[in-house]
């Protein structure tokens, strides 16, 4: 995906991918796609505004245009510091908010009743507030050291730690930690590459990391994301059992210890070993050998049942009994629309019934007769 970026692809991957950042990761933005994937496109509000306001300037910015150029380094010789943006510091807000409570709601409740993994759960939780604070902070030609962020959360600390009866103030922290970064905010003077010395009215193309590389970096983020949330949810969720509020992972527990899992477990675990020693002893092709000899038993079985036949019937008795329902359920002998219908499926049941026995009859006796003919 590299080149020019048109805007109408942007459109088109914001529309069918931007709540978890796709039009970004098209613009080389891997930052604002990871965050764009762990708040859905921010809280959806984020993505309307873009739709709005901001994707014709984020194409214009990743094609390196001359228009977005100058009017960041004009703001930069005219203010010493990126100015205040109220809606940019209510995204750092919120966003620090919900990594710092995702975060914290990741761990057993039962942590919170002791000092020092409480204080963990506290710190952890601080520097996830920091984390969203710092990715909503430097989107764009702004630059802001983490330990900032990390220090106003940090100030926070003693809101986050509770002793399970009260619950934390995330807000105070996340405050905190959005202040401090204003405070410390600066402009990336990087963050466009130099002007080009050739004549072309286009400046330089800004490196951008390969699409692989953001990907992984995003699929990284996403990992590391959805363990803490899938945690927060397997320890916090509640389900309702006979009008009674059991969470989620005492269910959960109680099922592995329930004696029908114990019995599966056993059950498979029995299958797994004689499957590997079966491996060991005729491989892999033995394996599949013995895979497709069982489904071809399992169609006989079914064809002979739909023949009412024994499985061990003659070649003779097959011949007979296909001929026999045959006539019997010919869909020219019924006039009833229903029954001619019916007569219809069953009919092509018992022809299918019929090839399939007279098929597989027909390779045994080939595999019999070429055995006889090169014998070993």
């Amino acid at each position: 995906m590299s080149g020019t970026k048109r805007t109408g692809f942007a459109y088109f991957f914001a529309l069918i991918g931007g709540l978890f950042g796709l039009h970004h990761l098209y613009l080389g933005r891997t930052q604002h796609a990871l965050l764009w994937f762990t708040t859905c496109g921010g809280f959806g509000i984020g993505l309307l505004y873009e739709f709005i306001f901001s994707i014709r300037d984020y194409v214009r910015e990743a094609n390196n245009d001359n228009l977005i150029r100058n009017q960041y380094q004009q703001k930069m010789r005219e203010q010493k510091s990126p100015a205040f943006e109220l809606i940019r510091f209510c995204g750092q807000f919120l966003t620090a908010v919900f990594y710092g409570c995702i975060t914290y709601y990741a761990f057993p409740d039962t942590w919170l009743q002791k000092t020092f993994p409480s204080l963990f759960i506290a710190s952890c939780s601080a520097i996830a507030i920091a984390l969203g604070t710092q990715l909503v902070g430097t989107l764009g030609p702004r630059q802001c050291s983490f330990i900032w962020p990390l220090l106003g959360a940090g100030f926070g600390i003693p809101f986050l730690m509770t002793n399970g009866n009260t619950s934390p103030s995330f807000n105070i922290a996340a405050f905190l930690s959005c202040l401090i970064f204003e405070w410390k905010i600066d402009w990336d003077s990087e963050y466009f590459p130099e002007e080009s010395t050739s004549t072309s009215t286009k400046a330089e193309k800004k490196p951008r990391r390969h699409i692989i590389k953001r990907c992984l970096i995003l699929g990284c983020g996403a990992i590391v994301f959805g363990i803490i949330l899938s945690s927060a949810i397997y320890q916090n969720l509640h389900v309702d059992i006979n009008g009674e509020r059991v969470k989620i992972k005492d269910v959960i527990a109680d099922f592995f210890k329930s004696q029908e899992f114990i019995q599966l477990y056993n059950q498979l675990s029995y299958i797994m070993k004689e499957l590997y020693n079966f491996y060991l002893q005729y491989g892999f092709k033995g394996i599949w050998t013995q895979i497709w000899s069982e489904l071809n038993s399992a169609s006989d079985k079914q064809a002979f049942e739909v023949l009412n036949l024994k499985s061990d019937a003659s070649q003779k008795e097959i011949e007979l009994q296909c001929r026999t329902l045959s006539r019997k359920w010919h869909p020219d002998r019924y006039r009833d629309i229903d029954e001619k219908q019916k007569a219809e499926a069953t009919f092509m049941n018992i022809q299918q019934a019929c090839n399939r026995l007279s098929d597989e009859r027909k390779r045994r006796q080939n595999i019999n007769t070429q055995k006889r003919e090169n014998p070993k």
